[in-house]
């Protein structure tokens, strides 16, 4: 019989972290667009704010994805034949999410924290397309990564031994 402690260790781990994830970001996301709407701030503040937060959720969440493309690798291996292919789905699907929020701090923060930095500068139309972009690559990857975590929490099929 195959040792099962990596593959129910990994199992709560992925779920746990894909579930996190998913809160982390939503309250990160929240607290940000209060933070930028406030009138308790300035725009000097807002970018202050905006070039200290994001590198942090940025590599926090690389962080998370890389960890949950682990686990879920783990999950997938040492699946039962019928929970394999859903597990291969959410391996793919923490992949995917991972190579969007990758693309997504190197292709479109980077430069937007450019064109904020220094900090009080005038929102110039590059800057609002960077904005929105990040917002739109920001959802998808969410969205992709929320998927991922259904799919991990699903009670697990009974093998055929089980039955």
């Amino acid at each position: 019989m195959i040792n099962q402690k990596p593959f129910q260790i990994s199992l709560v781990l992925l779920r746990l972290l894909l579930a996190a994830w998913i809160g982390a970001a939503v309250l990160y996301v929240i607290t940000s667009v209060a933070e930028q709407t406030s009138s308790h701030f300035d725009s000097l503040i807002r970018d202050e704010l905006a070039t200290i937060r994001f590198p942090l959720y940025y590599c926090f969440g690389i962080g998370i994805h890389a960890a949950g493309a682990v686990f879920a690798f783990v999950v997938w291996v040492k699946s039962a034949l019928e929970n394999r292919r859903r597990f291969l789905i959410v391996f793919l699907l923490v992949l995917l999410s991972s190579v969007l929020i990758t693309l997504d701090y190197f292709l479109v923060y980077l430069p937007l924290q450019e064109l904020i930095t220094p900090s009080g500068q005038v929102r110039s139309q590059k800057f609002m397309q960077l904005h929105t972009l990040s917002r739109q690559a920001n959802e998808v990857h969410l969205t992709v990564m929320l998927v991922a975590a259904i799919v991990a929490a699903l009670p697990l099929q009974a093998t055929e031994s089980q039955q």
